[in-house]
């Protein structure tokens, strides 16, 4: 079944099937980190229903998207998503395979790649039985590394790599850059509140850079003892506080 909701209230909508894996805050907090020139080529990987092009889209101009997504069904929606908000002149929805980019795309294409991949390996926790909830949770059309190896081979030199992942697989996202030749440059953990450890984190690496990490101030996604966003996040939904 079918729905449809705003990202952006009366202004930017989304249709979401219930069949697939439905976005999360993670997609939108990467979104809302990514940080784009007028003029830049962004390319964003395993895009899913094109949340992540579709919020860049609505908060830059002068930028062009790429949305690549191996699954036919998903692809499918996410063009719909990008008819649905007029958005055909600013984004392209690629149905492929990111670990056949390589052979595919010119290398040095994009100034920007983003990524919210699956989290867990193959033999991490029960693979969901729904094909696309489970390609959504782990990693069964690509591996950390394979995404990583992406973004590097489309990156021009200097280019940026924007990525949103667990904190417990932080060590593996850093080494994996480096074999890239990418390093690990902006960091901002997440809490769900003050007083939780970080689950997740927000990283941008930079292609051919010197090692140098800049740790951001944490990003606390509700109040204490409520359900309620923190005035942070209702910014960053559009909300008002």
């Amino acid at each position: 079944m079918e729905e449809t909701h705003y990202l952006i209230e009366e202004e930017l909508e989304i249709i979401q099937d219930n069949r697939f894996f439905k976005f999360g805050t993670d997609s939108v907090l990467l979104a809302n980190f990514v940080k784009l020139r007028r003029g830049d080529k962004v390319i964003d990987l395993g895009t899913g229903s094109g949340v992540i092009p579709l919020l860049l889209a609505y908060k830059n101009k002068g930028i062009k998207l790429s949305g690549v997504e191996i699954q036919k069904p998903l692809a499918d929606l996410a063009q719909r998503n990008v008819e649905l908000n007029q958005m055909n002149d600013k984004i392209e929805i690629i149905n492929k395979d990111l670990c056949r980019l390589k052979e595919e795309m010119e290398a040095g294409s994009f100034d920007v790649v983003v990524s919210n991949p699956p989290y867990l390996p193959v033999d991490a926790g029960k693979i969901k039985a729904n094909k696309y909830l489970a390609a959504a949770r782990h990693e069964i059309h690509a591996e950390l590394e394979d995404v990583i190896a992406a973004a590097a081979h489309l990156l021009k030199f200097g280019g940026l790599f924007y990525l949103v992942y667990r904190v417990e697989r932080l060590t593996e996202v850093i080494e994996s850059l480096a074999k890239y030749n990418c390093q690990a440059k902006k960091i901002r953990f997440v809490q769900s509140r003050r007083d939780k450890e970080a689950d997740i984190f927000l990283l941008q690496a930079k292609l051919g850079a010197k090692p140098g990490l800049r740790v951001e101030p944490v990003l606390i996604i509700y109040k204490e003892d409520s359900s309620e966003y923190t005035a942070e996040l209702k910014e960053i939904y559009g909300e008002d506080s």
